[in-house]
């Protein structure tokens, strides 16, 4: 049904509705859950949740806000929000992911930790324009922390490329698909 709009017009008009492009996305992944639920041939206790880009935003942010998901694996995208806008970096986001006040009230860090203590897999490129060091770094350190305490450090795994951007490389995979093994 969103398929003829631009994005931009349809999150403007959205927000002129009370609602954002974004909520629609995290409602209709949500949905998707529902059906899997339903499924006889679908182990809902195994459900993972993964994403690249905007994929792997709404997979944080999905799975942080449902816990019928038991494992998320992300690449590419995730930073601390204040740290874009300290750097001017949030421009280079799509609107889609825009959440009116939401600084007022939370951060990376905090939406993430909403998933722990569930097996975590972060995998980035520090050479992302999308995904600045020190952005990154505050949510790591935060996210280690959180699983520390809950007794699960090992259930937060990020895999940190040097020498990339915003592209899946192979070893990424290679670590993604032993982590899914591992967890599921």
């Amino acid at each position: 049904e969103r398929n003829n709009d631009k994005e931009s017009a349809l999150a403007k008009r959205l927000l002129w509705q009370g609602d954002t492009l974004f909520g629609v996305m995290l409602r209709e992944l949500a949905s998707c859950l529902d059906y899997l639920q339903v499924r006889d041939d679908i182990e809902s206790s195994r459900v993972a949740c993964m994403g690249l880009s905007m994929g792997s935003t709404l997979a944080w942010w999905l799975t942080a806000l449902d816990s019928r998901i038991k494992v998320v694996a992300e690449l590419c995208c995730l930073a601390d929000l204040h740290t874009l806008l300290a750097d001017d970096r949030h421009d280079l986001h799509g609107i889609y992911m825009m959440v009116p006040g939401l600084l007022n009230h939370a951060s990376t860090a905090d939406i993430n930790e909403l998933i722990a203590p569930r097996p975590h897999f972060c995998a980035v490129g520090l050479k992302d324009a999308l995904v600045p060091k020190e952005g990154f770094d505050k949510v790591d350190s935060a996210l280690r922390a959180r699983y520390a305490a809950l007794g699960s450090p090992d259930h937060w795994q990020p895999f940190v490329s040097e020498t990339t951007g915003h592209v899946e490389t192979r070893q990424m995979r290679q670590s993604l698909l032993q982590f899914l093994a591992k967890y599921l």
